[in-house]
């Protein structure tokens, strides 16, 4: 009998299209038809695991993916296979053997997410940006963003419903300007389902004037309800680090 091998994968996808990265019967998604291809290419039940389960409509520059095979077919013809077999939005860009104990989860340190805004509408960008129609504070908003850098509990900042641990570290939060884009940058060591975008959301109301910088705090603490959400399509996993 093969050794079983752990492979890893490097992934770019434009999630437009996809209810996600997570398995979903009867829905589109990244993990369920990059399993279907391995299937049939590897005449095995193959199941991966990403790095980070993004949403629907979120994007991915950088996901790590990785799964078990017995399988004797080089990485050349896998990868290549993959991206012959999966559709345009969907890219293999490496692959490689990991060690036996890798887990694309488990065994990262940080991810980094990129969030994009444009102040001026454009069609042919809309589908990577949240064009946002308000003139938003900067100065705030670089306020308001330190006090979600640290360990918090983002549990009023996310959907999640289900963990019991929704206690995050933030390492690092930046706000860029440049020409009429604003570029969000967030490193941390875990995220929390559409926490990205909840942070994102604030940030945004807090430049709008709609809230103080300094009611982040009530935003963590649950003392401000019905937060908004920033939409899927300018959210990006960028780089997972190990």
């Amino acid at each position: 009998m093969e050794k079983e091998r752990n492979i890893k994968l490097d992934i770019e996808y434009d999630g437009t299209d996809f209810c996600g990265w997570q398995y979903q019967p009867d829905e589109r998604t990244v993990q369920g038809e990059i399993e279907e291809v391995l299937k049939k290419l590897l005449s095995e039940q193959i199941r991966i695991t990403g790095a980070g389960r993004t949403d629907q409509g979120v994007h991915a520059l950088g996901q790590v993916a990785n799964f078990h095979s017995t399988s004797t077919l080089t990485l050349t013809k896998i990868q290549k296979a993959l991206n012959s077999l999966t559709k345009p939005d969907v890219n293999i860009k490496q692959i490689a053997y990991a060690a036996e104990d890798f887990h694309s989860r488990f065994s990262a340190k940080s991810k980094i997410y990129r969030y994009n805004m444009i102040l001026q509408p454009s069609p042919f960008k809309l589908r990577y940006n949240w064009f946002v129609k308000y003139k938003l504070d900067l100065n705030s908003m670089e306020i308001a963003k330190n006090f979600f850098v640290g360990e918090h509990d983002f549990k009023n900042l996310s959907t999640e419903v289900d963990k019991d641990n929704t206690v995050c570290v933030i390492k690092s939060i930046s706000l860029t300007e440049r020409n009429s884009h604003i570029i969000i940058d967030l490193e941390g060591d875990r995220f929390i389902r559409k926490m990205v975008r909840g942070i994102v959301g604030f940030l945004h109301d807090v430049g709008r004037g709609h809230y103080q910088a300094e009611q982040s705090q009530d935003a963590l603490t649950g003392e401000i309800k019905n937060l908004f959400f920033a939409p899927p399509q300018g959210l990006f996993l960028v780089k997972v680090e190990y």
